[in-house]
């Protein structure tokens, strides 16, 4: 029996390619290698477009809610179904790395169950790009002088030693007890270790691998209390709330309360939509909005209180050499008791504490300003300048400022006192400034007021012709000012257009105004017994006012659970069935006409943004590059338009199709990678960790990125990169080798794996030639060497981001010089990894070359 010939020589092929069959083979290498490059670059848009498509229905899975009721507060509550630790997991990273896992599961059972494509390889270098280019990328991303610290610490350490350990166990199941072969329980183990990190992950995020559960809230001088975890339990809100009525006084109302807690309280999205939202800014495709006016503004505040907790520092100037008679004899330090204050508007004053430390027998001074921030002097607060003395002995001082009560409504605002000139007053003392500036927040009290709902849930009964049913909003706590509020409906079993008209816009409450009225026109159906719901939901408030926390959908939004009851005066006259036909037909409707939109979106530059305009906003035309994206990736959007939208079983249909999409790309993938590396006389591995890693990997880098500028935290862009290089071996490579191996283990007697295996010295502990037992052959020589190589990158990688922890305050992000040098230090060690690979075992000339002279390329 002999071995199958290689993809690009006569009598090779692959699933789909070449195209043209021996024919194709005949052409000249330098003509094949131009044409096969420019296809896998135009499949990598391709698969990235998909890719787009998957995320979303991921997004729509994940963020899946549920109503159930709250025993302990007596009534209904919105909750979220997916764990945000388990969805990154599984469908996040799945939705991630998919091309590489399919390609890798593709390619073995294409394959008949041999290892001798792409796939493994493609992991192992989609893993190195995506540690050490991604982070790298991620690093100086972020603001000099902002950082971006992972808040999760316990899942980050789980993941980030799984992202290892991954790695290393490769190198234990292709080198232990069975060299250059994967048994059946390796395989299973292999995969057994993906639920066992899911496992452990949500146990660290719900805090059981500590004694008292999750971490207590740091003290609130603290850099990172600036931002109030999301799942702080009720006696840390209340010693949190207890704090700040301590500080500010008891009078204070909740709204109040909740207001000094908002403004480190930054809005947070899930990695699918940095992705997605990469991915259509790169082709043109409809962008996402992925942040609100009031979020963007909440991220700005929480950007400048990190900024203000890691202020300027006055360096001195350098001492005299010793011996000198004016080298000084002693050193002071002045500094801020505090690096940030919030002040109620109608307190009057604020007291700034300032510090000295160090020598204290000397008389120092210090300059001081107060400087415009949101605030402006004499309109909020009187401006400030002067000179602060530090008698001998005295250790510190207090400098009050004045604050301007209005009864205007405001947005929090805030204004800074600056340090300057530290001096001692005969010299004698070397005067270092530690921090030069601190800021001052100011809390509007007069407050807009809370919008709500008079209740969670109401029913009504339509009348037999079509009516239009107003539904309260209430305002309570405050009614100063003008505000509006953004209101939509949300269809449930209820049938927009049948049973309800869908109805959104703006509701205005005028000054004083504590009532206002939604109308929604309600269609007259025949009922049986049968009742339907839909949802109207309030967003946005404006004003300053603020959403009913204690209502359906908490702080963010508001939820009015309408129930349509049956008529009695019509029940009679209507079939049950046909109704039920009839609203089936109708939701079958609804989904074709989003089904229509998507090829629209299709056609048009940036899915037609060009043509909305949201909230007044003037839209932005598309720009050449737009136009030349558009024209290359519009025959992928119009194929991926036939993927049925998420409206569909939750998601779940598009799910399937887009998957099923991602796997015919990658198949494509798959031939063309195979053709380039062989006309090129490149072994398939380092084609895989070059070409094919670096192509599927790119959209994860951009949506790192901005997921990166966006979020005040790192998790979703570190924390989503050792996860997917954990699940990317546990998944991608111990699902189809479980299979593989359990194959060979039970399969006949094949004359083409001894063909294969039957004279390899290296295999010679399963039996001689010809009596050999079969098993699952992965040749550990190219892919361990990459591994080991790559496991040595990575500790250097975690061993970084835990220095600039300690640091920098921060994985990402930070001082200028710290951040471009550790960029560039990853940077450095992925041209290592590739030079290493280049210049070990893979530096041999490809078998079978289709251009049997050539030497290997260097990539």
């Amino acid at each position: 029996v002999e071995v199958p010939p290689r993809i690009c020589v006569r009598g090779g092929g692959g699933v789909v390619f070449p195209l043209f069959g021996d024919a194709e083979q005949e052409w000249s290498p330098f003509l094949r290698a131009i044409l096969y490059l420019l296809g896998l670059a135009w499949c990598f848009m391709g698969v990235a477009i998909i890719s787009d498509v998957f995320m979303g229905s991921i997004e729509k899975i994940t963020s899946k809610k549920k109503r159930l009721f709250d025993i302990v507060r007596g009534k209904f509550y919105t909750y979220e179904v997916w764990n945000a630790t388990v969805a990154n997991l599984t469908l996040m990273a799945l939705g991630s790395s998919a091309p590489e896992i399919l390609l890798n599961v593709i390619d073995i059972f294409a394959k008949e169950f041999f290892v001798e494509g792409l796939g493994p390889s493609t992991i192992v270098g989609s893993a190195a790009f995506n540690l050490l280019m991604i982070i790298a990328v991620c690093i100086i991303a972020i603001p000099s002088g902002e950082v971006r610290f992972i808040k999760e610490v316990p899942v980050y350490i789980c993941t980030a030693t799984f992202s290892v350990l991954a790695y290393l166990w490769l190198l234990v199941i292709l080198l232990g007890s069975s060299p250059h072969v994967v048994e059946p329980w390796e395989g299973i183990a292999t995969f057994l270790f993906f639920p066992l990190l899911i496992s452990l992950a949500f146990a660290a995020d719900k805090g059981w691998f500590t004694e008292s559960g999750p971490a207590p809230a740091r003290s609130s001088t603290s850099v990172r209390q600036s931002f109030v975890h999301d799942q702080m339990c009720e006696e840390e809100i209340a010693e949190l709330e207890a704090q700040i009525r301590k500080q500010h006084g008891p009078g204070m109302t909740s709204e109040q309360v909740a207001r000094f807690i908002s403004i480190q309280y930054p809005p947070q999205h899930s990695i699918a939509r940095y992705r997605v939202e990469a991915t259509r800014e790169m082709f043109a495709g409809k962008r996402v909005k992925l942040v609100s006016h009031m979020a963007k503004r909440l991220t700005s505040i929480g950007s400048q209180i990190i900024g203000a907790t890691r202020s300027k520092r006055v360096s001195p100037e350098p001492l005299p050499p010793k011996g000198d008679p004016h080298r000084y004899s002693a050193v002071a330090e002045i500094d801020f008791h505090c690096l940030q204050y919030a002040v109620l508007e109608n307190a009057g004053k604020v007291q700034v504490k300032i510090v000295r430390s160090g020598c204290e027998d000397s008389r120092l001074m210090v300059d001081y300003q107060t400087e415009d921030g949101d605030a402006k002097a004499h309109d909020d607060y009187i401006p400030q300048s002067g000179t602060i003395a530090f008698e001998a002995g005295q250790t510190e001082a207090i400098l009050e400022i004045n604050i301007v009560d209005d009864a205007a409504y405001e947005e929090d605002e805030d204004f800074y006192v600056r340090l300057s000139d530290p001096r001692s007053e005969k010299g004698e003392v070397d005067v270092i400034l530690k921090n030069d500036k601190v800021k001052i927040v100011i809390i509007d009290d007069d407050d807009a007021g809370v919008i709500s709902f008079p209740e969670d849930s109401i029913t009504i009964c339509p009348k037999a012709v079509d009516d239009v049913v107003a539904f309260a909003v209430e305002r309570h706590n405050g009614s100063s000012g003008e505000l509006t509020v953004n209101y939509t409906t949300e269809q449930e079993s209820a049938v927009a257009g049948r049973d309800f008209v869908p109805t959104s816009g703006v509701l205005t409450f005028e000054d004083k105004q504590r009532e206002a009225m939604i109308k929604v026109p309600i269609k007259a159906q025949g009922r049986y017994d049968t009742t339907d719901t839909f949802r109207i939901v309030l967003t946005a408030p404006t004003g300053g006012a603020k959403l009913d926390e204690h209502r359906d959908g908490g702080p963010t939004k508001n939820i009015l659970k309408v129930t349509i009851a049956a008529d009695d005066a019509t029940r009679q006259r209507v079939d049950s069935l046909k109704a039920l036909l009839q609203i089936k037909w109708e939701k079958s409707k609804i989904g074709h006409a989003n089904w229509a939109s998507q090829f629209h979106a299709a056609i048009r530059v940036n899915g037609g943004d060009d043509e909305e305009s949201e909230e007044g906003e003037k839209p932005t035309p598309p720009s050449l590059q737009d136009y030349v994206m558009h024209f290359v990736t519009v025959p992928w959007k119009l194929l991926f338009a036939l993927v049925p939208p998420v409206d569909y079983c939750d998601g779940w249909v598009c799910f399937c199709c887009s998957l099923f999409m991602i796997g015919v790309v990658t198949m494509i993938i798959n031939d063309l990678a195979s053709l380039l590396g062989c006309v090129m006389c490149i072994p398939d591995e380092l084609t895989a960790i070059t070409f094919v890693a670096l192509g599927t990997s790119l959209p994860d880098m951009f949506a790192s990125k901005m997921a990166a500028m966006e979020d005040p935290h790192a998790d979703a862009s570190v924390g989503n990169v050792t996860g997917s290089n954990s699940v990317n071996v546990f998944l991608g490579l111990g699902l189809p080798w479980m299979v593989a191996s359990i194959h060979w283990a039970f399969a006949e007697r094949s004359d083409i794996w001894h063909a294969k295996y039957a004279f390899d010295d290296q295999l010679g502990w399963l039996g001689k030639p010809g009596v050999r037992a079969q098993g699952f052959v992965v040749k550990a020589g190219s892919l361990a060497f990459s591994v080991v190589v790559f496991a040595c990158c990575a500790l250097s990688c975690i061993v970084l981001l835990a220095v600039r922890r300690l640091r920098c305050g921060g994985e990402l992000g930070g001082p200028s010089r710290a951040k471009y040098a550790s960029a560039t230090f990853l940077t450095f060690l992925w041209f290592l990894y590739m030079a290493f690979l280049r210049g070990g075992r893979w530096r041999k000339k490809a078998a079978s070359c289709a251009a049997p002279d050539c030497e290997p390329l260097g990539i």
